[in-house]
């Protein structure tokens, strides 16, 4: 249910001489620390010249998140909360408490440009009959977030969106609907929903139809809100005059499965409360499916993609014994067993040729165990030392897996003694899954990770500034990791050719494409102090071919407790990935 909107706003009026906050900057965060500094840090510089005040409701964030606000921003209104409450609840406790003619939603991990508040304000100002607009949101490489406008999930809008019709024929007002892709990104235009990471809100507007609803714990408020909005007269708008910069579920990357089944939910409740006067003569039910049916797909695809590496592996495992076990009773091999027999006797040992010679007389199932687990093992072993992680690349990690796997797998067979037939069979075994294991990805690392054959990551250090300097430190003190560092990007110009700790400064922010692409960049780190300023500079520019990371505020408590054996295992904030 909707909560009321409350009684602590203060009511301005328009006589002379009564000063009105213009806007209030809502922002809800849930360990989003590193991030939400900076869209502090951007708010404050886009306030110039208005009137302007910032409250963030934190949902029991255990990463520091409070004691940071606190620390750095003691002007920053700051409601804290026992427990998650949602986005929605928590946007609203902050209505309560705003004190303003506009109200701007706004994520904790975004970057906003310094005309942003500016923009949205003056287009509200301009358009009286206008209840809400929001701006163009950026992907960190400078795409478009088809969020930022969309229509509401008709049954057709939502079939050509789940059918994938939408993708293959975005252009067409039709099959395009739901995201209105037809669209030009660069024109404003009148839409049915915005995308609550930002969205401008009339105060009026807020009092006539209420604030969010709080049925909907995370997603799907933002659609509901303007869809109730539309129904009360108001028109919404997007204005891609200006953008902000969305980094895009960092408070979700540790629960996925969770936002999947909050962003289903979303869309269920939608249909229920919006969807089920309005076509009643269609069926719902088929509509409710579609839902389920792609919250499924989107459930196992991300799976499946994380199976394949593994699957891979699996295959090669099962040769690996398929072949030690055929290797280990190959016929050509009877005269070594033979020399085997004649010396082992000649030394008092009593050696039985037939179980030498003759594969156990398993069956199916007995056979289908024993590759089962050999296999199970193998790749237990392969997920402990990280091969499906951060050294899913590393070929020497991969031989000190497979041995682990070996030696797992002979002393499993002890305590089975059915099962406990050759030690010979799975020593040739774990010889020929060190070669195919390790093999492939030595050779993958050659062929594509290192470029033909370079030694490290390479990477440009983005910053000049004293945690740039700190965190260059650390990489020479770490031997820099498996990191080629090319040199650090400053400013301006004026700063090139200059060196820094012993590093030289290569060029300017606004070179750093050229950079990236002289220099063979694989991986660009900014610092938690140059981010919000290089990727505004950067605008649309699109950073799609290398990695990108953030060296967050507290990255040297964090590495204090781990021990980096390469550079994705330093904790830094991702990004992008190298597409």
């Amino acid at each position: 249910m909707m909560n009321a909107f409350g009684t602590g706003i203060n009511h301005h009026n328009d006589s002379p001489g009564t000063r009105k906050i213009d806007l209030s900057v809502v922002i809800p965060s849930y360990n989003t620390c590193d991030l939400i500094e900076q869209a502090i840090r951007t708010v404050v510089e886009a306030s110039s010249g208005l009137e302007v005040e910032i409250i963030v409701v934190d949902n029991a964030s255990q990463d520091g998140s409070v004691e940071m606000i606190k620390r750095k921003f003691p002007e920053v209104q700051l409601i804290q909360n026992e427990r998650n409450l949602g986005f929605a609840a928590a946007n609203n406790l902050a209505f309560a408490r705003s004190q303003s003619r506009y109200v701007l939603l706004l994520n904790s991990d975004t970057i906003v440009r310094p005309d942003t508040l500016h923009c949205l304000v003056n287009f509200l100002d301009s358009h009286p009959e206008a209840a809400a607009a929001g701006c163009k949101i950026l992907n960190p490489d400078g795409t478009l977030q088809l969020e930022s406008r969309r229509s509401f999930p008709t049954p057709m809008a939502a079939f050509y969106k789940l059918s994938g019709l939408s993708r293959l024929f975005s252009k067409s007002r039709r099959f395009g609907r739901y995201n209105l892709t037809f669209l030009d990104e660069g024109d404003v235009s009148e839409v049915d929903a915005l995308s609550g990471s930002c969205m401008m809100v009339r105060r009026d507007v807020i009092e006539e139809v209420g604030p969010l609803d709080e049925d909907y714990f995370m997603y799907g408020e933002d659609i509901d809100w303007c869809y109730r909005m539309q129904q009360a007269g108001w028109k919404i708008y997007y204005v891609p005059e200006t953008e902000i910069i969305h980094f895009r579920g960092e408070s979700g990357k540790k629960v996925e499965m969770r936002v999947q089944y909050r962003k289903n939910e979303a869309m269920a409740i939608f249909v229920q409360k919006h969807m089920k006067k309005r076509y009643r003569f269609s069926p719902l039910w088929l509509l409710n499916f579609g839902i389920a049916l792609y919250g499924l797909y989107s459930f196992l695809g991300p799976i499946g993609r994380r199976l394949t590496l593994p699957a891979f592996d699996a295959g090669l495992v099962l040769f690996g014994l398929k072949f030690g076990l055929a290797m280990r009773y190959h016929p050509n091999l009877i005269p070594v067993i033979r020399e085997v027999e004649v010396v082992a006797n000649s030394l008092a040992f009593e050696v039985n040729p037939t179980r030498w010679l003759t594969p156990p007389p398993y069956s199916d199932f007995e056979w289908t165990v024993l590759y089962v687990v050999s296999t199970c093992i193998w790749l237990t072993s392969f997920f402990l030392f990280g091969l499906y992680d951060r050294r899913r690349f590393s070929a020497l990690w991969a031989m000190v897996a497979v041995s682990l796997g070996f030696a797992a797998v002979v002393t499993t067979a002890f305590f089975f003694k059915a099962y406990n037939f050759s030690r010979l069979a799975a020593g040739t075994a774990w010889v020929f899954n060190t070669f195919l294991i390790a093999g492939w990805r030595c050779g993958w690392y050659q062929l594509v990770i290192s470029r033909g054959g370079r030694v490290g990551r390479r990477t440009l250090i983005v910053g000049v500034d004293e945690s740039a300097q700190q965190f260059l430190q650390y990489l020479k003190r770490a031997d820099y990791l498996d990191c080629e560092l090319i040199g650090l990007v400053g400013p301006n110009r004026d700063t090139s050719g200059r060196a820094l700790s012993g590093v030289q400064i290569v060029g300017s922010l606004d070179q750093l494409e050229d950079l990236i692409v002289e220099y063979s960049t694989d991986e660009v780190i900014f610092t938690s102090t140059t981010i919000s300023h290089s990727l505004r500079q950067l605008g649309g520019r699109r950073l799609r071919s290398v990695y990108v990371r953030m060296v967050p505020t507290s990255f040297e408590s964090l590495v204090e407790h781990v021990k980096p054996v390469s550079m994705d295992d330093l904790p830094l904030v991702q990004i992008t990935t190298k597409r």
